[in-house]
């Protein structure tokens, strides 16, 4: 992608090391300070070319950026949770009708987890035992 603006002012830029764009506030006209990785000292530029500058940058009021995430919905969250709440409750079922031979079965099989879990890692970092 091309980097290199021209301002109405007539300064030409590389954008590629943007960094900020910062409005003077003791200024009596509208100015800015560009700041550009690299550069020793901020570049002034008035409003005209701040707004080049944004809208280069796709930078305004309106603008929605890939990675950010819309704001939390809780009535959103709930609608999303309800197939998960199903599962669950399903699950919750299942387990609570369990005979005592199966829970033993799944006792004994989570015991014999732990034990091959704990017999790969090395001494003083056991998972479920002491040792």
């Amino acid at each position: 992608m091309n980097s290199t603006v021209e301002l109405p002012s007539g300064k030409i830029l590389n954008l590629a090391r943007f960094i900020a764009l910062i409005p003077v506030d003791n200024a009596k006209d509208d100015s800015y300070e560009l700041i550009l990785e690299g550069y020793p000292t901020p570049i002034r530029v008035d409003h005209k070319d701040a707004d080049i500058i944004r809208q280069f940058l796709n930078i305004g009021k309106s603008t929605s950026y890939a990675n950010e995430k819309p704001a939390w919905s809780m009535e959103e969250q709930l609608r999303q949770n309800v197939p998960k709440m199903i599962a669950l409750a399903k699950r919750m079922e299942r387990t609570k009708n369990m005979s005592d031979e199966e829970a033993q079965q799944r006792q004994e099989f989570f015991e014999t987890f732990k034990q091959t879990v704990d017999a790969e890692r090395p001494s003083g970092q056991k998972l479920y035992s002491e040792s």
